[in-house]
């Protein structure tokens, strides 16, 4: 990939694994390998198929990770982030910011925007939100480009990580060209 976002922000129920944490998942859980955890039902638990890759890859690449879940249970959530392990890591150590809560994901955002000192280039547009929920393509109002996960049963995929990356792309020149617009418009009243 020749450009990425400053910040890449992933939803975690049914965007990095398939489940609710919050009403899915009995406590306690614990590890049943570095890539899988067990809850105390019996229920196995492990990140989609492409999503090590994924964090990988913006990692690698300098790329900021946010966490923004609605969970009513972050410490379940946390715990999770914890037992699953990518490169002998902890999963939890590859994000640089966790936003939990009820909420909107735009004040998700903004407070991890604002946490790691990104408020202007997330007003510039250099945000990706991946997410299975419509509801969050609100997003786009703070210049945040929405990457829908559409399908519960596979969650992010590489492909859809790439297009979606592409599809930013053409957002981010939209948002371009209607900051140049703007300041030509104030420059324009001034004189």
């Amino acid at each position: 990939m020749e450009k990425y976002p400053k910040a890449v922000v992933f939803d975690l129920d049914y965007t990095l694994w398939p489940c609710w944490c919050d009403t899915h998942i009995r406590v306690p859980i614990k590890s049943v390998s570095p890539t899988e955890i067990v809850d105390r039902s019996g229920m196995k638990l492990s990140f989609y198929p492409d999503v090590e890759s994924i964090l990988l890859e913006l990692f690698d690449n300098g790329i900021k990770i946010i966490g923004a879940s609605r969970t009513a249970a972050p410490e379940i959530a946390r715990k999770i982030l914890t037992l699953l392990h990518i490169r002998d890591k902890p999963a939890i150590t590859y994000f640089h910011s966790l936003q939990w809560g009820q909420g909107s994901k735009i004040k998700h955002i903004q407070s991890a925007a604002k946490q790691l000192n990104l408020l202007q280039e997330l007003q510039q547009g250099y945000f990706v939100l991946y997410d299975d929920e419509l509801r969050n393509r609100d997003v786009v109002s703070i210049n945040c480009h929405f990457a829908h996960i559409p399908d519960e049963t596979v969650g992010i995929t590489k492909q859809i990580f790439l297009n979606e990356l592409k599809l930013w792309s053409k957002f981010l020149e939209q948002v371009e060209k209607q900051q140049s617009a703007a300041r030509k418009q104030r420059q324009i009243q001034l004189v």
